[in-house]
């Protein structure tokens, strides 16, 4: 190589374990590899290339440019490793790579309090006019160009460098001349990439790179994270002693990702089947119907879509189809479809894998609660990171593996991820690596469903996922049956868009940067006329009485399947027991207070027993909570009830002779439900689980004085009505409903303040675990985490825990911890408690069942968690 520059004596990677080769790799050539990895993705993603244009707000013209600036900074983004103490990290490394350094000349103990990306950021901006050969006097405002991107960069172990982190002074850390020469070699490095990617384009380190506001560089953290994790992967990426030339070792990495088809083999990028036409996503003799017909004739160009048509229609087919489109015209590379409930996200998951074989052929399917279906290389992404190296918990790829190892993120980094809404809120909130969320997120159709069922919080956060998705050039299709105006209009506003006039149900709504625009189906593809008797039923806290009950079981008892929706845990568990002491059909249940391997198996046992190809020749029920409101693909004969507001109610009613054709039992043949009603004034925990007692009122009112729902005109008539802010013509509403109403506005609108703020905040992150997620994304719903315990500390099942590995222990945690109201706070203090959750010593009563020593809790698998005794 003749004479090396001066950045020739640091190591970027070392581990001595390693039994043949090199036991260090340069830093140039860590650099490179990096920087190698972020040319093959931007070369071979359209996708890509579109978001970087949009978020940096370059045209195609200047796109050459903004890749050069893109892989410079790349280039730079470990170069806080190029200090001597960063270097002591391993001795062994360290001698071999610059045999003159003195390690006994360094001033201060262990290097393991220095954090290289945060340390890089702050040698930038001390060096930044060393660099450039700026002058002194306007370097202040060029640095104000640069300074964006080197943090963004810096930030790829998790968190983004503040600019104030900058001023921090540095430590005297050396005798002379050792940092001299670091300065000096962080100096050299800067002018070689600016040679390799800078010149080649035009460019010049006195030339300001484009403006990087939040969203670019949200998105340039995420992209060069996830570069540095795959740069770092030693299967692709062997060490190599420096011999080659930066610019004959770059080309060479590029050479071998495009020939081994190292992203392909990784899952980050598959190649796409032509799209197939819509018909190829629906069962064997089905063909195109409502909203579905509107679909090849959207435009292919990133955007929004909301999409409002009644449940059981085919929504979640025609945003698939039409996702598909857009993979095929390269606005994207890949799905994330999230769901409101870990229910409806399990069972997406056989949809979403019918459609990656579609359009993929062989793609990642990744659920985000379990189930994965991952290709063998992308897998070993998780392996390889379990591999001690001399940087410790800053390696890549033990960083990649541990963010990877909790199936809640990996979802964003395949072909087609499924998980719940949570997952994509927290892309634009502050916990560690939430960049790389937001990467998979730009890159990806983001299809949400459900989007009603959100409250004023968990809106806030999504206008601000809505807004970046946008920033980004990226695309966002969300569904719904019962969307009000008023949430439609905020949802098109976060897009910058203004909303039309009321059209006619069912609709498609789009926005491609401009006004929205809306689509309505053919008259000939129009929903038919639905009418479903509702009967109002007034009883003590809502709850049946023994005449009712009495009507479950002789419904049973006839060979209906019977749903029942109860508001809170406790009334279904209750119910529950009655329904069985009096029935002798069977009586499941299925709530959210479950260990998710019990849930999981709920779940699958509810889809094969109440669903499409249910066994309809013997009846049974079902009590459940608000987890079958959503996208569940339940078809009951009979349904019960208790009052929600109208939008909900209608959820609920979707699971009600939800598939046309079927035989039924006698005396149910048409559509029926009943809706449970407090007898009291108020709506007592109902209110304090909707909230806003109005809606409650005018659902029930609608609900007396009508005998029948008729659907689809119901979809806008009654919804309006119940979210109507003004008060009705007619109205009589009693005082005390207009004023908890009030009082509810206001702290809707301060939740939905609070969600905002913060996603502006700049604080340490906050740890990305399930706790802090649930506390984050939810405004106070479910937010205790129970990890139920035998007395000797080991699980349930008898898996002790301390006999896990790290990468083992997250996926079983997962499994085996039960949400709990936050209420029950009080109640669980006398618990212990740690990073995993409550811990609940519960002692076994008979198979599958165990109680607390003291009586105040149990956990069984037919039940799930309750409370047994008052507090």
């Amino acid at each position: 190589m003749g004479e090396r520059a001066s950045h020739w004596r640091y190591w970027g990677k070392a581990d001595t374990q390693i039994e043949r080769g090199p036991t260090w790799h340069p830093f140039a050539y860590h650099s490179l590899d990096v920087a190698a990895v972020a040319a093959a993705l931007w070369d071979e993603s359209p996708s890509i290339r579109r978001a970087f244009a949009s978020a940096f707000g370059v045209n195609a013209d200047a796109l050459d440019q903004l890749r050069a600036w893109v892989l410079f900074f790349v280039a730079l983004h470990d170069i806080g490793k190029v200090h001597a103490v960063f270097q002591l990290f391993s001795r062994e490394a360290a001698a071999l790579a610059w045999p003159g350094l003195d390690a006994d000349a360094l001033q201060f103990g262990s290097g393991r309090a220095y954090t290289h990306g945060h340390e890089g950021f702050r040698l930038a901006k001390k060096e930044f006019a060393a660099w450039t050969n700026i002058a002194p006097d306007d370097a202040l405002d060029a640095w104000d160009q640069w300074c964006p991107w080197v943090a963004a960069v810096a930030g790829h172990h998790g968190d983004i460098p503040r600019e104030l982190d900058g001023d921090q002074p540095l430590r005297g850390y050396a005798r002379p001349p050792i940092p001299d020469q670091d300065a000096d070699a962080r100096h050299s490095w800067v002018e070689r990439a600016a040679a390799l990617f800078l010149a080649p384009a035009g460019l010049a380190l006195t030339d300001p790179p484009p403006g990087c506001e939040v969203p670019a560089r949200n998105l340039l953290a995420g992209f060069c994270s996830l570069c540095d994790w795959i740069g770092s992967n030693t299967d692709y990426f062997d060490y190599r002693a420096p011999d080659d030339p930066e610019e004959i070792y770059f080309t060479k990495r590029c050479r071998r990702i495009a020939d081994d088809a190292i992203l392909q083999r990784l899952g980050l990028l598959a190649p796409r089947h032509p799209y197939d036409g819509l018909p190829s996503l629906l069962q064997a003799g089905e063909q195109p119907r409502g909203v579905q017909v509107l679909v090849d004739s959207l435009p292919l160009t990133a955007g929004l879509t909301i999409c409002e048509a009644p449940t059981g229609s085919g929504k979640t087919e025609a945003a698939l189809a039409y996702a598909w489109r857009l993979l095929g015209a390269g606005v994207a590379d890949s799905i994330v479809f999230a769901l409101p409930t870990q229910a409806t996200a399990n069972a997406m998951l056989i949809r979403a894998e019918r459609f990656a074989e579609r359009a993929f052929g062989d793609a990642n399917v990744v659920l985000a609660h379990g189930n994965s279906r991952l290709n063998h290389e992308y897998q070993r992404l998780v392996e390889i990171g379990r591999r001690e190296t001399a940087q410790g918990g800053e390696e890549a790829s033990v960083q990649c593996a541990a963010w990877l190892a909790s199936s809640r993120k990996r979802v964003f980094l395949g072909q087609v991820g499924v998980c719940t809404v949570d997952q994509t809120l927290l892309s634009v909130l502050p916990v560690r690596h939430s960049f790389v969320r937001g990467f998979g997120l730009n890159r990806s159709v983001l299809i949400i469903d459900e989007v009603h069922a959100y409250d004023a919080y968990m809106n806030g956060l999504l206008g601000e996922v809505l807004k970046r998705q946008k920033a980004t050039g990226g695309s966002a299709i969300l569904l719904s049956a019962t969307l009000n105006s008023a949430e439609r209009d905020r949802l098109l506003a976060a897009w910058g868009s203004a909303g039309t006039e009321q059209a006619p149900y069912p609709a498609l709504w789009t926005t491609h940067g401009g006004p929205a625009k809306v689509l309505t189906v053919p008259a000939d593809q129009r929903p038919p006329e639905r009418p479903i008797a509702a009967r109002l039923a007034k009883l003590p806290k809502a709850f049946p009485d023994a005449g009712l009950i009495k009507q479950i079981v002789d419904a049973a008892a006839a060979g209906a399947l019977v749903g029942i929706v109860m508001n809170t845990v406790d009334d279904a568990q209750r119910l529950t027991r009655l329904l069985r002491e009096a029935s002798d059909r069977p009586v499941d249940l299925f709530h959210a207070r479950f260990r998710l391997r019990d849930r999981q198996r709920i779940e699958t046992d509810v889809i094969d027993r109440y669903g499409r190809k249910a066994d309809r020749r013997c009846g049974r029920i079902l009590v459940a909570t608000q987890v079958i409101e959503q996208s569940l693909d339940l078809d009951f004969d009979w349904m019960i009830s208790q009052l929600c507001p109208a939008d909900l109610l209608f959820q609920r009613l979707g699971r009600l002779h939800r598939h046309a054709g079927r035989e039924r039992p006698d005396g149910f043949n048409d559509p029926a439900c009943v809706v449970l009603c407090p007898e009291e004034d108020d709506y007592g925990v109902h209110a304090l689980i909707y909230g806003d007692a109005q809606r409650l009122w005018r659902t029930e009112r609608l609900l007396a004085v009508r005998e029948r729902i008729e659907f689809p005109a119901a979809y806008r008539d009654w919804i309006e009505k119940v979210y109507a802010r003004s008060l009705w013509d007619d109205d009589d509403e009693p005082e005390w409903i207009t004023g908890q109403t009030i009082a509810w506005r206001s702290q809707q609108e301060e939740s939905r303040r609070r969600a905002v703020e913060l996603t502006t905040i700049t604080v340490k992150q906050f740890r990305d675990d399930d706790q802090c997620v649930t506390g984050l994304t939810r405004d106070g719903e479910m937010s205790l985490t129970v990890l139920p315990l035998l007395a000797d500390g080991v699980l349930l099942d008898g898996q002790r825990l301390s006999a896990l590995d790290d990468h083992a222990r997250a996926e079983t945690l997962l499994l085996n911890t039960v949400p709990a109201p936050h209420s029950w706070a009080k109640r669980f203090s006398a618990c212990g408690k740690d990073d995993d959750g409550i811990q609940l010593m519960l002692g076994p009563i008979e198979p599958g069942v165990w109680v607390a020593a003291d009586g105040r809790f149990g956990y069984s698998v037919e039940f799930g968690l309750e409370k047994l005794v008052a507090a």
